[in-house]
């Protein structure tokens, strides 16, 4: 065993430990303190193994096959240890269960509410999912391909959750498996998958609260590894059906979009082919549901209305309260208004490569991420890929001060916001532990980035002079 694979068994082996702690808190939205600790414990030790995958040099393949094996045999001990515990950080996956088991009575997840009364006969003698359901007077949010896997998963697994959980894992661990021959089409070391797989963040919002991202992620992998093979079909199909399981993965399309500059009959094919895929399959997914009663948006409308854990919004909503305004409308504005902006960019100004298409998706998730409304934990899960991808090594606790470094912290912080489920309202003091330091190293690595520039440039270099001296004094 090299020394590298031994000091990994030895942050594995550790990091059981933790998971086997929340195991023994049983209830970890009640535990809400032991739950922190024993996060933060495992995303320590997670930190340190990225740090030794990411600086380590290249290895045989001999070597690297046995790290590889210890990254997925330690990966799927951590996902045992929380697959059988019940899902108290989150009740979403009561209402997969609820749609699961609706449609296989052949009514419409979108037609009725869990508690109308057209469906009450559902409920009869059941003690383990409709009580803990969320959202009972609204019908579902979730898009048709996430239906149509619920519909599956149930007619398999009927009402257990244990066994919703287990496709999900095994959705994400494939991903895992896709993410390696990505990194490899790259040239870096596929042990850089532990970054994804050894997440905590993954590992709890999957494993134990079993979120549906887990079944987004590997198709979104897919797409990625499509778009860098150059494989423009497969790239809208991938896509498409990772949207319709999510729908963020649509705000991706401006730069996953294999478009090249100047337009012509030779370079219009690419960019076609995907388009015509992905709304191909977005067509097919939502066709499914057309014409069961009831319209297939569900409850998107007002879920777009509602505000958690708000970051660079929090401002957008204290000057709608002066204007007597809504806080979403601002927010939404600036979301959706940036992200269109920023699309517009993206696509007048292409990508030098495929790689860098994809390190441009994190621009958008990046600004989705900043200024949205509603922000759960697990709606970072989509990052985790690009960070195993574009993390580098340097001296910031092993990595280099860049934004991808700042999402990999965010990727443990971020869990912080599960305090606010204890009284359902945020702790100001908990959500600046959450965000500064986001904010704090986005801004240094702005700083660094462009500080190189400022010193080649005189004029630059005597405004800052100047403005530092007025500070000053």
């Amino acid at each position: 065993m090299t020394r590298r694979n031994f000091l990994l068994f030895v942050l594995g082996t550790a990091s059981l430990l933790t998971y086997l702690a929340a195991f023994g808190l049983e209830d970890l939205r009640k535990n809400t303190i032991g739950f922190e600790i024993a996060f933060f414990g495992a995303f320590g030790l997670y930190l340190a193994a990225a740090a030794l995958v990411v600086r380590s040099p290249g290895q045989s393949a001999a070597s690297s096959r046995g790290t590889l094996l210890l990254v997925f045999l330690f990966a799927l001990l951590f996902r045992l240890i929380l697959l059988s515990t019940r899902p108290t950080l989150s009740d979403d996956i009561y209402r997969y269960v609820w749609d699961g088991r609706v449609q296989a009575n052949g009514i419409s997840p979108y037609r009725y509410p869990p508690d109308a009364d057209e469906v009450a006969h559902l409920k009869q003698g059941d003690r383990t999912v409709w009580r803990y359901i969320n959202r009972k007077p609204a019908v579902t949010v979730y898009p048709p391909g996430a239906q149509i896997a619920y519909a599956g998963i149930w007619r398999v697994v009927g009402d257990s959750v244990t066994g919703f959980k287990t496709a999900f894992v095994v959705a994400e661990m494939i991903g895992g498996i896709v993410l390696i021959r990505l990194l490899r089409r790259f040239g870096q070391p596929p042990e850089r998958a532990l970054i994804y797989l050894w997440s905590p963040l993954l590992v709890f919002d999957v494993a134990h609260a079993g979120h549906v991202d887990g079944l987004m992620l590997p198709l979104l992998i897919a797409a990625f590894w499509a778009r860098v093979t150059d494989r423009p079909k497969l790239l809208g199909v991938m896509l498409g059906a990772a949207t319709l399981v999510k729908l963020f993965p649509a705000l991706l399309l401006p730069a996953l979009l294999p478009l090249s500059w100047p337009l012509s009959r030779q370079t219009i094919r690419a960019p076609l082919k995907t388009l015509i895929a992905f709304g191909g399959v977005i067509m097919a997914g939502y066709g499914v549901y057309l014409f069961g009663g009831a319209s297939p948006i569900g409850f998107l409308p007002q879920y777009f209305t509602e505000n958690f854990n708000l970051g660079l919004a929090h401002p957008l909503f204290e000057i709608a309260k002066q204007m007597d305004m809504p806080g979403s409308t601002p927010a939404n504005a600036v979301t959706f208004g940036g992200l269109a902006a920023l699309s517009l960019l993206l696509v007048l100004k292409l990508a030098a490569t495929a790689r860098d298409s994809l390190a441009r998706c994190a621009w958008l998730i990046g600004w989705y991420t900043l200024f949205t409304q509603n922000l759960f934990s697990w709606y970072l899960l989509w990052l985790l890929p690009l960070i195993a991808l574009f993390v580098e090594p340097g001296r910031f606790l092993g990595f280099r001060l860049a934004p991808m470094t700042a999402w990999l912290i965010f990727s443990g912080t971020i869990a912080l916001s599960y305090v606010f489920f204890v009284r359902w309202r945020p702790v100001p003091e908990t959500q600046v532990a959450e965000y500064a330091p986001l904010y704090a190293l986005l801004l240094l690595s702005c700083v660094v980035r462009f500080w190189p520039i400022v010193l080649r440039s005189p004029s630059l270099a005597r405004r800052f002079a100047t403005n530092a001296a007025r500070v000053s004094r």
